[in-house]
């Protein structure tokens, strides 16, 4: 792997886990559910880069094999962090979805 392209990955980790802390403190503090999932969209968005739709229309295992276990373990808390805004807005169904596919991409971590 070339610097730059380690150095844009690291920004990209980085920006990540901002947005998880950021949006975790969102859903304490009352901010509207739907903004958060959409806040945590735009942010694995960022995180998968222009393989977003990609990995997130595979099965996880195939997923996890094209990314390295930190930008995993990221999508993985930002799934988290989406099912909780969905819960918080009373979509139960989405929100197990959402978690499921977290737990699955962790165990293929």
């Amino acid at each position: 792997m070339q610097r730059d392209e380690r150095d844009y990955i690291l920004r990209l980790i980085a920006a990540a886990a901002a947005a998880v802390g950021r949006l975790r403190e969102r859903l304490t503090s009352q901010a509207q559910p739907a903004e958060v999932v959409r806040e945590a969209r735009a942010a694995q968005g960022e995180l998968l880069g222009r393989d977003a739709m990609l990995l997130q229309a595979v099965d996880p295992a195939s997923a996890a094999s094209l990314l390295d276990p930190k930008r995993l373990a990221l999508w993985a808390e930002l799934l988290r962090v989406e099912a909780a805004a969905h819960r918080q807005a009373g979509a139960e169904r989405e929100a197990q979805a959402l978690e499921a596919r977290a737990a699955a991409l962790e165990r293929r971590s």
